[in-house]
């Protein structure tokens, strides 16, 4: 047999094993596996036994002491340590009284309960990935999707049961990996003499590094990763992509009711609200002779008092008094993404974008609040102004000739049902996770199911093929003159329909 004849047929070999492979993995569930962060030992998930669920895995070292306001540094170990309880979530004021666990009365208690962190604990040691997999079966390197949580970047955590990735790797061949971040002042200090004051984008940035690093050994493909996430997660999502343009590490993005288009950071950092924080705490302020003594104070504080000195700010859906959000650095963040957008300076990588039919809902349980900042934004207010980014984020990859597709999730279920008109901010979470049965303890409509099968196909199906995967199944790709708003659901509906953006994006006109 010639050469050029072998050289094929090892060719379609190879191909032919990665597309059927044969024989399975071997794996027990939660087995040790080797990683930077020690040896670790899972467990099986509560909910879908044959997954594989790792929890608690530290990425970085805790940043305390010198390390807080410091840039996170990679966690290395050779211990081997039970990955199988959360950590303890980042510092965040929330709503949920301490001590006090997630409860399943009406729906709008337990929705609320997931919202205000009901029964978390609270460390400074947080910075960990959470990971769930089934490498026993299907691909031997499986398309991997990380999760970035929402919160308004003062609140939030990657133990809420809405996060939990056991069904999406139970059913449909992938892992999930989620992250803890630095919230509020701790991620976000803003401080003018820091070097770096968007330290919860960095954390974010080296849990993806840990995962590009690791994942392989629990059965992911470290060259098939897509980022995700919802409202401040999806914010995060898309200013990824213009952080790290030439080393994105993932290959796509899906920036659920959050983009980098709703508004750009100010170039004027947070100084005023770190030195309100430290004045109050007895570390002096601004003044001449005081600026540069407040960080080595605010170390030496407690990272309660600290959160109680800002409390009256940190309602991630009403920012007023002490706000801490990421700001213009010119490194990472930056005031100008309209111009980016317009000179295609990010990363040139696929794009599924969208938000709900009424992100304003979530009033239902927290109360009307007021716009971004405490301000109104042509005729909109609060949280139904994150409906109005999609557009500009999925235009802006469309202008540069990116598979780009934007989406519209309008289900409304009875287990979600918190009172509001449409689908709330955040509704389309438990849906995409497959994980509404889950959170609520109350079942699914046979309607909802099939639009859970539906999205969650979508979604791992981008993951598995960023450029073409969602035009194989027949979506199409974002044209704003024409209906390729991809609808999903409606009331006990799983419809899925191609409708135009002028019916959603009238009141958005101020903005563009």
């Amino acid at each position: 047999m010639h050469a050029k004849t072998l050289f094929l047929q090892a060719v379609l070999t190879s191909l032919a094993l990665a597309e059927f492979p044969w024989p399975p993995r071997k794996w027990t569930v939660g087995q040790e596996v080797d990683t930077s962060s020690g040896l670790l030992t899972g467990q099986k998930s509560d909910w879908q036994p044959e997954v594989s669920e790792y929890l608690g895995i530290p990425f970085a070292e805790p940043p305390i002491g010198d390390l807080r306001w410091a840039a996170p540094r990679r966690y290395r170990s050779d211990d081997a340590q039970n990955a199988t309880q959360f950590s303890p979530s980042c510092p965040a004021n929330v709503a949920s009284p301490p001590g006090s666990n997630l409860t399943y009365g009406s729906v709008r208690e337990t929705i609320g309960g997931v919202l205000g962190q009901a029964g978390d604990t609270f460390s400074e040691d947080c910075l960990t990935v959470n990971v769930w997999t089934k490498p026993q079966t299907g691909a031997r390197k499986k398309p991997v999707l990380i999760w970035i949580y929402g919160g308004g970047f003062n609140t939030g955590n990657s133990r809420s049961p809405a996060y939990n990735g056991a069904a999406l790797a139970n059913n449909y061949d992938v892992v999930v990996v989620t992250m803890n971040y630095r919230i509020n002042i701790f991620g976000f200090p803003g401080a003018p003499f820091l070097p770096d004051i968007n330290l919860g984008i960095l954390d974010q940035r080296l849990a993806i590094e840990w995962a590009r690093d690791n994942i392989e050994e629990f059965g992911g493909d470290p060259d098939q990763m897509i980022l995700f996430g919802q409202s401040a997660g999806g914010g995060s999502t898309d200013m990824h992509a213009y952080a790290y343009p030439w080393n994105p590490i993932v290959k796509g993005y899906i920036p659920m009711s959050g983009s980098v288009s709703v508004r750009s950071p100010s170039t004027q950092s947070q100084g005023s609200s770190w030195y309100a924080t430290s004045k109050a705490l007895g570390c002096g302020g601004a003044e001449p002779g005081e600026a540069d003594s407040t960080l080595e104070c605010m170390r030496k504080k407690p990272f309660q008092e600290i959160l109680n000195a800002i409390k009256a700010s940190t309602n991630p859906l009403e920012p007023a008094g002490f706000t801490f959000f990421p700001s213009a650095d010119g490194k990472i963040v930056f005031d100008d993404y309209a111009k980016r957008q317009e000179e295609g300076k990010f990363a040139r990588l696929p794009v599924l974008v969208g938000a709900t039919n009424d992100e304003g809902g979530l009033a239902a349980i927290t109360g009307p609040r007021p716009g971004p900042g405490g301000n109104s934004t042509g005729g909109l207010s609060g949280l139904s102004i994150l409906g109005c980014g999609p557009h500009a984020a999925a235009l802006a990859r469309r202008n540069h000739g990116i598979p780009t597709w934007r989406y519209l999730y309008a289900g409304e279920w009875p287990n979600q049902d918190i009172g509001s008109e449409g689908a709330w901010h955040g509704a389309d979470i438990g849906i995409v996770f497959g994980n509404t049965e889950y959170i609520t303890r109350r079942p699914d409509t046979e309607e909802q199911k099939k639009l859970i099968k539906t999205m969650s196909t979508a979604w791992t199906t981008f993951a598995k093929n960023p450029g073409y995967g969602l035009t194989a199944l027949g979506y199409p790709l974002y044209t704003p003159e024409l209906p390729t708003v991809i609808r999903f659901g409606g009331e006990n509906s799983s419809e899925v329909a191609f409708e135009t953006r002028t019916k959603y994006d009238a009141p958005c006109e101020a903005l563009e």
